[in-house]
């Protein structure tokens, strides 16, 4: 996906519903930072379709609506190539705390903002899919994140202990492939 493609999917949302808040998450979320990183066929986004959204405030009305618009496999999809997924709010559980203060706003979009890539890092850590612990490693390698930070997010995110296992695992696994080259 390109910061262009982003954009167009969070204008569209907008003019859709009236959600004082948009909250893009997951990998699209970095293009609000690093929007190279969607550089046709150079860049690590280049094969990523979805956006992951999320609204405030959230309603079913709302959240159906978008998904039967801009969802995957709906008209928008098949017509442009890219998609969103619509997320419950409960999806905030996965961020470190303070997240919402350290939002980056969409370009040229009013109510659309990405999580800081070090937030969507931690999330990234807890999913920790094969995917993920690339996607990091690759950001680290670049030194587009800072592992030290992502590790202190990530106490910041309330877990069972199985997770806050699993979560630092996938930050360790990220760190030694980048470390590797």
């Amino acid at each position: 996906m390109r910061l262009d493609s982003l954009k167009h999917l969070a204008r569209v949302a907008e003019s859709l519903v009236e959600a004082e808040r948009i909250v893009v998450f997951g990998s699209a979320s970095l293009l609000a930072t690093f929007p190279e990183l969607g550089d046709d066929h150079n860049g690590p986004l280049s094969n990523t379709f979805d956006a992951d959204f999320v609204l405030e405030p959230w309603s079913e009305e709302s959240g159906q609506l978008l998904h039967e618009t801009l969802g995957e496999e709906e008209a928008f999809h098949i017509r442009y190539g890219y998609y969103a997924d619509i997320i419950r709010p409960i999806a905030f559980e996965q961020f470190p705390e303070g997240w919402e203060n350290r939002l980056v706003p969409v370009p040229g979009v009013e109510r659309a903002f990405c999580l800081e890539p070090h937030d969507m890092a931690a999330a990234k850590c807890q999913a920790g899919r094969p995917k993920d612990i690339d996607l990091l490693a690759l950001l680290f390698a670049k030194k587009l994140l800072d592992p030290t930070l992502v590790k202190e997010r990530l106490t910041g995110v309330a877990m069972r202990e199985a997770m806050i296992v699993t979560s630092h695992r996938a930050l360790a696994e990220a760190v030694a492939r980048a470390a590797q080259g």
